[in-house]
C-alpha cells in the first residue's frame, strides 16, 4: 500500500515536470528576501517551492509566506513585487514575436500587497494589460503603481467584504503618460498624479475620488527589497 502511494506521488511529480518542460515560462522569481518562503501551484498540480531564479508559469497560484517578499520579472521586463501573505496568479500571458499586436498580460491579486512596473507588452498594447483585484480592475495607461488587497473574511461572526487601495508611483525611466484607470461596475477613476490613488472600501462601492495616498505596507515592501537577501549579496533596487 505504501509502495502504491509512493508510485502515485512520483507519477504526479513526473507529470508536473513533463508539463513544465513543455510549457514555456512567462517569467522567473528574480528576487526573494526575508524568510524566502514562496510557492507556486498549477490547477490540480503539486505545490512547488519557489527559489530565486525559478521559472513562473501562467495559471499558477503564487503564494508568499508571512515574512517573504518576492519579485517576479516577466519575459517582457515587467515586474511584480509581492509582499508577505500575498496570493497572485498570471491568468494569461502572450508575447508575440515581432510585436503583432496580439500581446496580452492579465493577472489577478487575490490578497496582499503588490507593486507593478510595466514592460514591453504595456508599451505596445496597453489596452491588453489588466490586473484584477477583489473589488475592481486596473487598466494600464502608465508604468508604475502599487496596491493592497484584502479578501472577504469572517470576523466576530460577520462577513467583512473585500477591499482595496491603489496608488500611482513615479514612473521609472523616461516613460511618459503615467496613469492608471481603476474601475468596477459602480464607477471608475483615472489616476495620473504620482502619490495619489483611490480606495474601494467594500464590494458594493465605486472607487473613491482620487486623493493623496500613503500605503505603509508598500513602503515596508520597498524597504525590504533594498536590504541584502539572506542568501548574501547586495540588493538590487527594483
Amino acid at each position: 500500500m505504501k509502495l502504491h502511494s509512493v508510485l502515485i506521488a512520483l507519477g504526479l511529480l513526473l507529470a508536473a515536470a513533463v508539463a513544465e518542460a513543455q510549457t514555456p515560462s512567462v517569467g522567473r522569481a528574480s528576487r526573494l528576501t526575508g524568510d524566502q518562503v514562496s510557492s507556486a501551484q498549477a490547477p490540480g498540480g503539486p505545490v512547488r517551492k519557489l527559489k530565486e531564479g525559478d521559472p513562473v508559469f501562467a495559471g499558477e497560484r503564487i503564494r508568499t509566506g508571512a515574512g517573504t517578499v518576492l519579485e517576479i520579472e516577466f519575459n517582457d521586463k515587467s515586474r511584480f513585487t509581492l509582499g508577505p501573505n500575498t496570493e497572485f496568479e498570471v491568468e494569461r500571458y502572450f508575447q508575440a514575436a515581432g510585436g503583432t499586436g496580439e500581446e496580452a498580460f492579465t493577472s489577478r491579486v487575490f490578497k496582499g500587497a503588490f507593486r507593478f512596473v510595466s514592460g514591453l507588452i504595456a508599451r505596445k498594447k496597453r489596452e491588453n494589460v489588466h490586473i484584477s483585484i477583489a473589488v475592481a480592475t486596473i487598466g494600464i495607461r502608465g508604468t508604475h503603481f502599487e496596491g493592497e488587497v484584502s479578501e472577504r473574511q469572517q470576523k466576530d461572526g460577520k462577513t467583512v467584504d473585500a477591499s482595496a487601495k491603489v496608488a500611482l508611483l513615479e514612473p521609472e525611466g523616461s516613460d511618459a503618460g503615467n496613469a492608471i484607470v481603476v474601475e468596477n461596475k459602480f464607477g471608475s477613476v483615472v489616476i495620473d498624479k504620482p502619490g495619489y490613488g483611490t480606495e474601494i472600501p467594500d464590494e458594493k462601492s465605486p472607487p473613491s475620488p482620487v486623493k493623496k495616498m500613503q500605503l505603509r505596507t508598500i513602503d515596508n515592501l520597498q524597504r525590504a527589497l533594498r536590504t541584502p537577501a539572506r542568501t548574501g549579496g547586495p540588493a538590487r533596487r527594483p
